[in-house]
This record gives C-alpha cells, sequence and structure tokens, in this order.
C-alpha cells in the first residue's frame, strides 16, 4: 500500500471510497461529446482513443465514466479505496 504521503493523494476518498469499478476501453465522456481524453484520478495519466505516445486505451472507470484510474494506480490504490470491480454495463466481457 502506498505512504500516506503519496504525491497522488489529494482527496479522492472523498468521491471514490468504495465505488465500483469496471475495466474497460477507453472512450470519451458521454454526456459530454466535446472531451477528447480524460486523465487519471491520481497521475494524471491521458486517457483517449487517438494512438499518441503515452495515452492510454484501457482502465478502470466509474460506472458513469466519468472518472478514470490507470492500471498502476488501480493496484497501488485498490485496497485502500476498497474497490469493487464489476463487468461493465452493456460491453462484451473483453475490451
Amino acid at each position: 500500500m502506498p505512504d500516506s504521503n503519496d504525491w497522488r493523494l489529494v482527496g479522492q476518498e472523498k468521491y471514490l471510497q468504495g465505488v465500483e469499478l469496471c475495466f474497460r476501453k477507453y472512450r470519451p465522456y458521454p454526456k459530454n461529446a466535446d472531451w477528447d481524453h480524460d486523465h487519471c484520478e491520481f497521475c494524471f495519466a491521458k486517457f483517449m482513443i487517438d494512438d499518441l505516445p503515452d495515452a492510454l486505451h484501457h482502465g478502470y472507470s466509474t460506472l458513469d465514466e466519468y472518472r478514470w484510474i490507470c492500471a498502476n494506480c488501480f493496484e497501488d490504490f485498490q485496497e485502500q479505496f476498497q474497490w469493487k470491480v464489476v463487468p461493465c454495463v452493456g460491453e462484451s466481457s473483453s475490451c
């Protein structure tokens, strides 16, 4: 488990503690077609569809797809935040 002074921890427990997440292929937030990318809630890694250097294409999202977490941060904080991984609604199990 990361140290409580980890630079990535900036109050996310207020909105991510105990939430359900699903692992999915990135797609822009469905309620705002103007968004072309998102960032990991912890390390700010970029998620996007385009195949650009360092862009992530898969990750963990909240069920409303508003918040994204990269695989590395998921592994680092899963126990601390007590996330539950569930199947993505309306998607096949393979991303």
